[in-house]
């Protein structure tokens, strides 16, 4: 199974949160009390900016490896499983149609966890950081990077320098 696929990003979309909303109910049904938290990540997740139409949803659980039965039930609702796709720490899985999610699931609190959300709230809540990312982004597609690592990669240093300021940001505000 092949984790890099071709993609494209679009003006953000306010449907994407009512696109979280329907498959959450969805994937929270399917694995019941396993789940102890789940959230809405990623760009889409972020007002007004640029996105790769693709909901991303972060699952914590208590505890990986998910029992087979699990897996099966999220396969179910017309997921590819993709293994832990080179990131230790969280099982992935993906849908492409009708809707196009990513589902991330991780354990509940831990960095991957902690990091996304924290991301995701910076961003959120300073709007001229999210434009400086939604910019990055429509500057990699228009050199002609159309595939997932590569945009992937070339996201990566700002990705970590928001998240350096994002953890000062949540320091000094809690």
């Amino acid at each position: 199974m092949e984790v890099n696929e071709k993609i494209h990003i679009e003006e953000y979309n306010p449907e994407w949160v009512r696109h979280y909303e329907y498959e959450k109910e969805k994937l929270c049904s399917a694995l019941g009390n396993t789940v102890l938290g789940i959230e809405h990540i990623g760009s889409t997740s972020i007002p007004e900016i640029w996105a790769k139409p693709i909901v991303d949803i972060m699952i914590g659980v208590k505890s990986l490896p998910l029992e087979k039965s699990q897996i099966c039930k999220v396969i179910e609702l017309g997921y590819e499983y993709l293994g832990e796709a080179g990131v230790s720490g969280k099982i992935y899985f993906r849908k492409r149609f009708p809707k196009a999610y990513n589902v991330h699931i991780t354990q509940f609190g831990n960095l991957i966890w902690n990091n996304n959300i924290l991301l995701r709230d910076f961003l959120c809540s300073n709007k001229d950081e999210a434009m400086r990312y939604s910019e990055l982004k429509k500057i990699i597609i228009s050199e002609g990077v159309n595939n997932l690592l590569e945009y992937s990669e070339r996201k990566a240093d700002f990705i970590n320098e928001i998240l350096k300021k994002a953890n000062e940001w949540y320091n000094k505000n809690n």
